[in-house]
């Protein structure tokens, strides 16, 4: 089960290329809040609609209430799901880019992955010729952070 957070597929989304997602996982499971989150921002994307008819992205609840309300002290509504959603199941990856969600899920030993570590995999899978070109655009165009250190 790979699980994501709304910020993986936005930069998808942004780039044109959920396909790198869709050969990379098949299927992702998000919860619904990120549902809510992408559709407020990719209403009108023929890309976000076709996943949602083709069932690319499975929607799923939290079933655990108490736990949500803990975690959403801490970070924000859709993260705070995604993570619920991976410690509720047996899942083989989150997709997560904010900080301190990723330092949760490393806290409680939730596999992760993020944008940039998803076009590096895909590269060597030869999915994609260059991850720089993706990089940069994200970079450029939609506020992407990268530490300086990982740039070169």
């Amino acid at each position: 089960m790979i699980v994501s957070n709304t910020t993986p597929i936005s930069h998808f989304l942004h780039l044109n290329r959920i396909d790198i997602l869709r050969q990379m996982f098949g299927k992702i499971h998000i919860p619904l809040a990120v549902k809510q989150e992408i559709e407020a921002a990719f209403s009108d994307n023929s890309q976000w609609q076709q996943c949602l008819t083709d069932e690319f992205f499975v929607i799923g609840k939290v079933k655990n209430p108490i736990l949500i309300h803990k975690i959403l002290g801490q970070l924000h509504k859709g993260e705070a799901e995604a993570l619920c959603i991976c410690m509720e199941n047996k899942v083989k990856l989150c997709l997560l880019d904010d900080r301190d969600a990723r330092r949760f899920a490393k806290q409680n030993q939730i596999p992760i992955t993020g944008t940039l570590g998803i076009l590096v995999e895909a590269r060597k899978k030869g999915f994609i010729e260059s991850v720089k070109p993706l990089m940069n655009e994200l970079r450029s165009s939609h506020h992407f952070w990268i530490a300086s250190a990982i740039q070169t």
